[in-house]
């Protein structure tokens, strides 16, 4: 499994919950106990914390990810056994495959306001020498995702876009069928512009996002990053907004399409591994209070 990089600030929740639900990982049990390291090292790829700043996050850290184990894990549980009751469905509707998408986002919304606070302090500690580094790391993200995802010709985009999808859901249904491959690739042309759409938003959110940690001394800062945070999409403008509002629903029919033109064994195959995946979270357990409030006591 490769872990994304932690600082577009809400991908803890895309580390935590979306990654751990739909990524194509055999060991999410040995990632899960191990993300109280894994987080702080991807976080290295974007600034350096001193000493002080390291022992600060450590404790909350770990508060952070007691809570998501015990109150958040339980609800992933229940999706995953939700998921494999629609799958057996002959061809779940794309109305049925949204809801399931949809809580999914309220996953995000949870996770994120519950670690704004972490993110204001820890943003509000920063030195100008380290919010140097951050943007030079996510400018460096910005200048790689141009050259791999929009200076190729639109039919170089839709053909890799065709690629990343195939790849994404072989692990889950293994050999696709070319009913399936068509679909596909009908799909990823109806998606366009959508890799532009994506690092529009993007440059967008961060172009806000650079503004409030400029004036991260100022009153007005933590109320300036819930925003960003808790409210992404407030920062789009109308039509984008609209547009991922289709490109959701296109995925949607996507996925129905595809179960329907499934055999029994890709069937088997994707409920199997649902299965073993909701049996990995449910065998999980949870950090006893009591070690973290000695971690916070550190």
């Amino acid at each position: 499994m490769t872990l994304p990089r932690w600082f577009h600030l809400r991908s803890l929740l895309l580390l935590i919950a979306l990654g751990m639900l739909l990524a194509a990982c055999s060991q999410i049990g040995l990632v899960y106990r191990n993300l109280d390291w894994l987080i702080p090292w991807q976080l290295d790829d974007y600034l350096s914390l001193n000493r002080e700043q390291k022992a600060w996050l450590k404790p909350r850290l770990q508060a952070h990810l007691e809570w998501h184990c015990s109150s958040e894990l339980p609800r992933y549980i229940d999706w995953l056994q939700r998921s494999e009751a629609l799958i057996e469905q002959a061809q779940p509707s794309a109305s049925q495959l949204s809801e399931q998408f949809a809580e999914l986002d309220g996953a995000y919304k949870r996770i994120s306001g519950a670690i704004t606070p972490t993110a204001i302090e820890l943003l509000q500690s920063l030195n100008p020498g380290q919010v140097a580094e951050l943007y030079a790391a996510m400018d460096e993200d910005n200048r790689e995702d141009r050259q791999d995802y929009l200076e190729p010709p639109l039919a170089a985009q839709i053909s890799r876009r065709t690629t990343r999808m195939q790849q994404r859901l072989r692990p889950w249904l293994g050999r696709l069928n070319d009913v399936q491959q068509a679909r596909i690739a009908e799909w990823a042309h109806t998606q366009g512009e959508q890799n532009r759409l994506w690092l529009d938003n993007r440059l967008r959110w961060q172009t806000e996002f650079r503004a409030a940690l400029d004036a991260r001394r100022s009153t007005e800062f933590p109320a300036r990053l819930t925003r960003l945070l808790q409210g992404r999409g407030s920062v789009y403008e109308a039509d984008s907004r609209a547009a991922y509002a289709r490109s959701r629903q296109a995925l949607a029919e996507l996925l129905s399409d595809l179960l329907e033109s499934a055999d029994s064994k890709q069937r088997e195959r994707l409920s199997t591994r649902l299965r073993d995946l909701r049996r990995d979270l449910t065998q999980l357990a949870c950090a006893p209070p009591s070690r973290v409030a000695a971690d916070a006591s550190r």
